[in-house]
């Protein structure tokens, strides 16, 4: 709008704007201050322990387990029973196991049985209450390029989404994309991963479909921006730079790319499909121009490369140039 304190494109504002669009992206700046807080924390994962609650999974499952296990078989051998062929058995000329002693080896049993499972289920922890690490794994980064890189794209896309739709939505759609996307590299892989990747696909997903169905200055995507990424994207999947959380970046990219659609559609993109249409109708039948600027008069016809969006001060049609929300 006229009144706005940014550009019509955010990545435009000078550094003397730079307070002020701060002051707009909370949620961004706070995602970004606790995944180095954390990197911190960790080494940049080499000291993953320190964050074990953020995992999908704890990371502790295989240490109790392990020590579940060497308990279970030291009690097995105190008591006379022995290894054979993959069980253990107790020799015929031992006195019979106390009833209080054959309790103790139930529990055992039964608590070791629940920690294998516990082991071999990403989303154990998650059934027990701890839902916050759905989307906590977006914290957790391994290497300083892991975490440099995605802050980097972190911040350009929440530059551009969280100042136009707000903090609160803003944030609704990180967590959605973080859940979704993590959820579904846990189940794939395995709960030991983590990175803001994910989301990053997510908000890049939603920016590039809301931009190509509901085009408008303020979600403009860069050509190379949308090649780096998607290049990106592919060359993860051929196993050239290592281990890659590459579920977690597709479905990311799918539900940000899904979430954009619904918005561009509720914007009213359905809408100018319906026009690009008729456009396109009109043209290949010499029909008279669809489109006319408000304020120079220029329609399809005398400027055929030409965009035209309806303002949404007085609901007139202009040309980019003479849009009134780009003339601050």
């Amino acid at each position: 709008m006229s009144n706005r304190p940014w550009p019509p494109n955010p990545r435009d504002a000078k550094h003397r704007n730079f307070a002020v669009v701060t002051h707009y992206l909370p949620v961004t700046l706070c995602l970004m201050v606790i995944s180095v807080l954390v990197g911190v924390l960790t080494q940049v994962g080499n000291d993953p322990g320190k964050a074990d609650a953020l995992y999908l999974s704890s990371q502790q499952s295989f240490e109790t387990f392990e020590s579940l296990r060497a308990a279970y078989q030291e009690k097995l051998e105190k008591l006379g029973f022995v290894p054979a062929g993959g069980r253990y058995e107790r020799a015929t000329d031992k006195e019979p196991v106390a009833v209080e002693q054959l309790r103790e080896l139930t529990a055992m049993a039964k608590e070791l049985r629940l920690a294998m499972e516990r082991l071999h289920d990403p989303l154990a922890d998650i059934k027990r209450g701890h839902v916050w690490r759905l989307a906590t794994p977006m914290f957790l980064h391994f290497g300083f390029m892991h975490l440099i890189f995605n802050m980097m794209w972190l911040w350009q896309f929440g530059v551009v989404l969280e100042m136009r739709f707000r903090s609160l939505r803003f944030l609704g759609l990180v967590l959605a994309v973080a859940a979704l996307s993590n959820l579904a590299q846990g189940l794939w892989h395995g709960s030991n991963f983590g990175g803001m990747s994910g989301v990053n696909y997510g908000l890049f997903g939603f920016l590039l479909l809301r931009s190509k169905l509901h085009p408008s200055p303020e979600f403009v995507m860069n050509s190379n921006t949308v090649a780096l990424m998607l290049i990106w994207l592919v060359v993860c999947y051929t196993g050239l730079v290592g281990h890659v959380a590459n579920t977690s970046h597709l479905v990311g990219f799918l539900v940000g790319g899904a979430l954009g659609t619904a918005n561009a559609l509720q914007a009213g993109g359905w809408q100018i499909f319906k026009r690009r249409q008729q456009f396109r109708a009109a043209m290949a039948t010499s029909a008279d121009c669809l489109h006319r600027c408000a304020t120079c008069g220029k329609t399809e016809r005398s400027a055929s490369d030409m965009d035209f969006f309806v303002s949404q001060l007085d609901h007139q049609e202009y040309c980019s140039e003479h849009l009134p929300e780009n003339r601050s």
